[in-house]
């Protein structure tokens, strides 16, 4: 029976066109058709942002993910999935749970030990291209911004002058002000609100006003004559026309601080960085996370097997998040630290992208296809001019030349591939800054355990360790380190001959405390 597959193509407005939408979906269909892949669903988002996930397309995707009505997602490349490696993690993670696998066009990543580091070296270099391009737009911002041009949705209060700057809508500015002193004199959000609601008065997209719309205007430094864009890197004085003055919205300000509850987003909590990696080691069911207070009211925080949970039908006990997160983090980058090991992981990363990239490949064939639906335009522009009525083949011309279009946009994605081809030394320096992490920060563990920690099995007494380097299928070396003492837990003996030659994959196992 063959998979089902869904696709997810999307282009940004900034520097492609609808060809590279229907470039990706033609490639795809070619890629389902030569694995045996039977499409069922294809979601595409148009101009829009790689740089966060938000978008209306991508978001069905997921939420499709969870009715599983399709077995795979195929992609032209990591940068369609996310181009941050938070969002990267999250959204495979989500997709894997679901049973779902991610496969790439242009991008061939082996499901493989060797796969997922080279995954993580590819989208390192996915992210910093958003950090390149978000940089150059920033950039692009300062310059306008310092001009006093409009950039983004106009607030109210203001409007957009001739010259593409912003001005003081003299209707609506009053209003703007009146709201800051009201609220600064006490009068409710909720008050306020019915009071605009009751006048007719629309926010500047033509809605009623709603907490979120009032909390909005209430915080909006462009009121004072300020202008902060680019995630607070772009600050320009005095490039909005002044509607609220300084001592009014810092007064404002210190009140809505006072009368605000904390956002549920800042609440405390917990992530559980082994989640879909760690295993119990008895019967192989997944652990997962879970919390609960004791009697004096303190907070503990664990990994249950989920067989356990569910059915009571396996007698594994729970281990404490903090304990076995600490012992894992720390055994990696024990093991990082050694030379011999960061060679032998960059070897075999580079084995497998040698043997698997087919940018060359596929770029010829695509040539190839080019070729030929240039000639039948032609074919067809030769029998019209020898008298054929261009009706009887113009549904076919405008196939052709849709179909060209297309072709070239994907033979342009690949030529800009074989330029930027990843080199060897870019994976070594991948492993030596993973060496460097710091576990310390959330960020860095979940770097860390996506990358480099391939499995962890519990058992009572110890845990063992699957990393991401050798092939799955050759799991021969077994180092065992046992201890009592959590602190005493030692590498791998680098000192025993052949280790690295013998074992070209290495379990782990840790005793626990």
């Amino acid at each position: 029976m063959s998979k089902r597959a869904a696709v997810y193509a999307r282009y940004s407005s900034h520097s492609q066109t609808d060809q590279s939408i229907e470039g990706q979906l033609a490639a795809a269909r070619k890629y389902a058709e030569t694995k045996g892949y039977e499409i069922v669903a294809e979601y595409c988002d148009r101009a829009k942002t790689g740089t966060n996930d938000n978008r209306a397309e991508f978001q069905r995707m997921l939420r499709d993910s969870d009715k599983h009505i399709w077995d795979v997602l195929i992609a032209w490349k990591i940068d369609r999935i996310g181009r941050n490696r938070e969002e990267l993690a999250f959204n495979k993670y989500r997709l894997r749970k679901n049973g779902v696998s991610v496969e790439y066009v242009a991008e061939s990543v082996p499901d493989s030990p060797e796969g997922v580091i080279l995954e993580s070296v590819l989208e390192g270099m996915a992210e910093y291209y958003s950090l390149q391009l978000a940089q150059n737009i920033r950039r692009g911002m300062l310059e306008s911004a310092k001009k006093g041009k409009k950039l983004g949705t106009t607030p109210f209060g203001y409007r957009k002058s001739a010259d593409g700057k912003y001005e003081i809508d003299e209707a609506k500015a009053p209003i703007v002000r009146a709201i800051f002193e009201s609220y600064a004199d006490g009068d409710t959000a909720s008050e306020i609100i019915d009071q605009l609601n009751a006048l007719g008065i629309r926010t500047a997209r033509g809605n009623t006003f709603n907490r979120n719309s009032l909390w909005h205007l209430l915080h909006n430094v462009k009121y004072t004559g300020l202008y902060i864009g680019g995630k607070g890197t772009v600050r320009i004085e005095n490039a909005v026309p002044v509607i609220v003055e300084q001592e009014l919205f810092d007064r404002v300000q210190e009140m809505t601080r006072r009368n605000r509850r904390a956002p549920a987003s800042k609440w405390s909590a917990t992530e559980y960085i082994l989640t879909g990696k760690i295993f119990c080691g008895k019967c192989g069911s997944p652990m997962l996370g879970e919390s609960g207070h004791g009697k004096q009211g303190r907070k503990y925080e664990y990994y249950k097997c989920i067989e356990r949970k569910r059915t009571g039908g396996c007698d594994m006990r729970t281990v404490r998040k903090d304990m076995i997160e600490d012992l894992v983090l720390d055994h990696a980058i024990r093991l990082l630290r050694s030379d011999e090991m960061i060679e032998m992981v960059t070897d075999a990363v580079w084995d497998y992208y040698e043997r698997t990239d087919e940018t060359s490949t596929k770029l010829s064939a695509i040539e190839a296809e080019l070729a030929g639906t240039k000639k039948a335009i032609a074919n067809l522009v030769t029998a019209v001019e020898k008298g054929m009525p261009y009706d009887a083949v113009s549904g076919r011309m405008e196939e052709l030349r849709a179909s060209c279009a297309a072709l070239e946009s994907a033979k342009a994605d690949l030529e800009l591939q074989e330029k930027v081809r990843l080199e060897k030394d870019q994976i070594r320096f991948f492993l030596e800054q993973l060496r460097s992490t710091d576990i310390r920060t959330a960020k860095g563990k979940r770097r860390l355990i996506d990358a480099f920690v391939n499995a962890i099995y519990v058992f009572d007494d110890h845990l063992k360790v699957a990393y991401n380097f050798g092939d799955r299928s050759d799991r021969i070396g077994l180092d065992e380190v046992r201890s009592s003492d959590a602190d005493q837990i030692s590498p791998l003996d680098w000192e025993r001959p052949n280790l690295l030659v013998a074992y070209r994959t290495i379990i782990c196992t840790i005793g626990l405390p």
